[in-house]
């Protein structure tokens, strides 16, 4: 029994004790919740492919925003790539706390957009209003809503577009009841790579089967080593991916430091663009977390700062996850292989939510190592599941 199945096994008693009530669970759930997704998303393509159909997508002059706050932001860091090559069109992630402040800087004014929304509950403020500024600002635009509560405020508001707006509603267990988003972040991911698919679903379908198939490798082989690295109480951590895995890269380190309540500061970059001062910040007290791309062009440049690291002495411990461990041990202390015997075959586009899960059971494991209950990690109550105090002012009309 791995550490993961030990806290699923205790009773609900302990398990509320130890403020573990949901978030292991909520982790372990991922895969059976990617698969809901696909079949979610199966079902809902005829009118999300006539919502893009509206603003000339695929190929034409339009662009797609993808936007949410903190987490649900860095959804879109995963997919911008992958879905303006599908697509042909320009792809960015710009989060809604910029749109609320700048939505001038966030959409075209010279062509229609898609917004899409990625959202757990759908009732942060800065949500909603970074949806009323773009309707008000930039009337052509088209919105996708994605997300993991039909309640929440995002829903209800886009549902009342008419045809200007889509709602995809993930399963309610996506909904995370824990303060960190785990399965409800993968399970965005999983829906809004399926733009990329809306033409080969039968594709998407299969492709979301082996994501899971490698999520159930990594819960297996994963909890040892997170549990391992979290008794040698890192101080610090870095976490690295180029491309698509950058925005796993910045999921992880935002959850290792929300689950640990900031005893455990955190950083994310690239494998080049780290080299570029921020590797300053790896020290002795330091876990260095390394999301290996499958483009063996891309990996010479990752395992070439690997190899430098080892050479002079860089961090605490290197953990390197890749599709396969050949010839990575003798670079790193541990290593996590979620398709050791290269059966599944992933394309890049399709490994941040695999990534992500060893980033969340870090974050577990390093908060109950440090006295903390990962369901509500944060013991000043600094953040909460849902953000507070936020309050929106209306936008002044420039006089003309």
């Amino acid at each position: 029994m791995n550490p993961l199945q030990h806290l699923l096994s205790l009773p609900d008693g302990q398990k509320r004790a130890l403020g573990v009530a949901a978030t292991p669970a909520e982790i372990a759930q991922q895969p059976e919740m990617w698969r809901d997704t696909a079949r979610r998303f199966t079902e809902a393509a005829p009118a999300i492919r006539e919502l893009l159909a509206r603003i000339g997508l695929p190929g034409g002059p339009s662009e797609i925003i993808f936007s949410g706050a903190g987490t649900s932001d860095f959804v879109g860091r995963c997919l911008q790539g992958s879905i303006a090559a599908a697509l042909g069109t320009r792809a960015i992630a710009c989060p809604t706390t910029d749109i609320v402040t700048h939505p001038q800087h966030a959409f075209p004014v010279d062509r229609p957009a898609l917004m899409v929304s990625f959202a757990r509950s759908g009732n942060s403020p800065e949500s909603v209003a970074a949806m009323d500024a773009v309707l008000a600002e930039r009337p052509r635009s088209r919105h996708l809503v994605i997300t993991c509560n039909e309640q929440g405020e995002l829903a209800r508001r886009a549902a009342k577009l008419g045809d200007r707006a889509q709602v995809l509603v993930l399963h309610p267990r996506t909904n995370d009841r824990g303060l960190a988003m785990t399965s409800s972040f993968t399970s965005m991911v999983i829906a809004g790579l399926g733009l990329a698919y809306l033409d080969r679903l039968s594709d998407f379908s299969r492709l979301v089967d082996r994501m899971a198939s490698a999520a159930e490798t990594v819960l297996a082989a994963a909890p040892d080593v997170a549990e391992s690295l979290a008794k040698q109480r890192p101080q610090r951590a870095c976490f690295l991916g180029s491309g698509a895995l950058h925005g796993a890269a910045v999921e992880s380190h935002l959850k290792l430091q929300e689950l640990t309540d900031g005893n455990i500061i955190c950083l994310c970059d690239t494998f080049l663009g780290i080299r570029h001062g921020p590797r300053a910040a790896i020290h002795d007290n330091t876990l260095v977390v390394c999301f290996l791309s499958s483009d063996p062009h891309v990996r010479r440049y990752e395992l070439d700062l690997v190899r430098s690291n080892r050479e002079q002495g860089i961090g605490l411990a290197h953990l390197i996850v890749a599709d396969r461990s050949d010839g990575l041990t003798d670079l790193a202390d541990h290593t996590v292989a979620f398709d050791p015997d290269g059966a599944l075959n992933l394309p890049g586009h399709a490994l941040p939510p695999v990534a992500t899960v060893v980033g969340q059971l870090l974050g577990l494991f390093a908060s109950l190592e440090h006295g903390l209950r990962p369901d509500a990690p944060s013991a000043g109550g600094v953040i909460h599941r849902v953000v507070q105090d936020v309050t929106i002012y209306p936008r002044e009309t420039k006089q003309q």
